[in-house]
């Protein structure tokens, strides 16, 4: 609830895979004990600018994606679009690269939020 700052009247996208646990916490678990919509999009292969396009087209109101998958983005340049409803960012895994959050803070008016979670933290 915290981390993803999900509530009853938000709709939570996870562009996690569903061999990943990230796609069972991000997906299914959290948004649900929160009361959360879950946004579901069948998209065989990551492309930027079909992340774009669902982002400025759905009232999506949570993202979460792989730290690649923000680089990415950054680098098509989301600035063209607008995500009226957007208002939190969230990623897990490796580390970003503080240029990607800048750029993503630059082009969308939005912070990402880094966390760790049951993979990451296997070895504590």
């Amino acid at each position: 609830r915290y981390w993803m700052n999900l509530t009853p009247s938000d709709i939570m996208w996870n562009t996690s895979d569903t061999g990943w646990v990230k796609a069972a916490w991000s997906s299914v678990f959290a948004p649900w004990i929160c009361g959360s919509c879950v946004f579901v999009h069948n998209m065989p292969q990551f492309k930027s600018e079909v992340i774009a396009e669902t982002l400025s087209r759905y009232p999506i109101t949570t993202f979460c994606t792989a730290p690649t998958a923000f680089r990415m983005l950054v680098q098509h340049d989301v600035s063209r679009y607008k995500f009226p409803s957007l208002k939190h960012c969230v990623t897990g895994g490796e580390a970003l690269n503080p240029e990607v959050l800048a750029k993503w803070k630059i082009q969308t008016g939005l912070d990402i939020n880094e966390g760790y979670g049951q993979t990451e933290t296997v070895s504590l």
